[in-house]
């Protein structure tokens, strides 16, 4: 038992030290997980690091990749598609990437990844769908009363100094609505999620 348990460690050994693109290969295309029997390979998630289109570590990229493909279900379900002015955002973020990361080391992720520019683009619509089916979905139905304004303002008063409630009213709108509806959302996810089939392997 011992000595097959050896053998198969100086076979690993000499695939990482000899064949590293086996090994490559074999992590690149393992599966992170599946929702309702869509596999979501890990190269998915390596993808979303490598361009900065998501942060996290792998498992919460990993769930944020399927919290966007369930939302990207209801879009679909809602008629929600881009407009000519999400077609300008995305060129937008698009470029944005290739400025941070530098021409160079874009061309080369994109050859690495096996991507072409269009399947980064296509990445960069499914993420503004996504926003403006929240937009719909979500914030459309959020309302922040003068009441709780007030209410947050008085429970806050020492991180606001000297300032009346009229100078970080509107600020303070912000933080109630941006709290709502990340509540709402996460509450939204959870049921789309106990209605889903999800695996998740990381």
């Amino acid at each position: 038992m011992f000595s097959r348990f050896r053998l198969a460690i100086c076979i690993a050994l000499c695939i990482i030290l000899f064949y590293p693109a086996i090994l490559y290969a074999v992590v690149f295309n393992n599966i992170a997980g599946v929702i309702d029997g869509e596999i979501i390979p890990y190269w998915s998630v390596l993808i979303e690091k490598a361009f900065n289109l998501t942060g996290g570590s792998d498992k919460e990229v990993l769930q944020k990749i399927i919290d966007r493909r369930l939302l990207l279900k209801e879009a679909e379900k809602f008629k929600i598609t881009e407009t000519s002015q999400d077609n300008k955002n995305i060129q937008k973020v698009l470029q944005d990437i290739k400025e941070s990361s530098g021409e160079d080391k874009f061309n080369r992720l994109l050859q690495e990844y096996e991507l072409k520019e269009t399947d980064l683009l296509n990445l960069i619509k499914n993420r503004i769908i996504v926003e403006r089916f929240i937009d719909f979905r979500i914030n459309f139905f959020v309302v922040v009363s003068d009441d709780a304004i007030k209410a947050y303002y008085n429970d806050h008063r020492d991180e606001y100094g000297d300032k009346v409630l009229d100078d970080v009213s509107e600020q303070i709108k912000a933080i109630l609505f941006k709290t709502e509806s990340n509540r709402r959302l996460e509450d939204y996810l959870d049921q789309l999620r106990r209605n889903a089939k999800i695996s998740i392997n990381l």
